[in-house]
């Protein structure tokens, strides 16, 4: 019987521990992703500032 509950107890202790470390890399990459994004605009707004300020000259 102790086999058993330890069995069970081994089981639920991976199913949830893999559940959280799934959405912990789910959330992990949406915050990287958002990061990349936010980056990539920043470049891409700093990269049209001369050109614009070319055009104007």
């Amino acid at each position: 019987m102790q086999d058993i509950i330890q069995e069970i107890t081994r089981f639920f202790g991976n199913l949830f521990s893999n559940i959280i470390n799934r959405v912990t890399y789910d959330a992990t990459n949406a915050a990287e992703q958002k990061v990349r994004d936010t980056v990539n605009q920043q470049f891409e707004r700093q990269k049209r500032k001369p050109q614009e300020e070319d055009e104007h000259n």
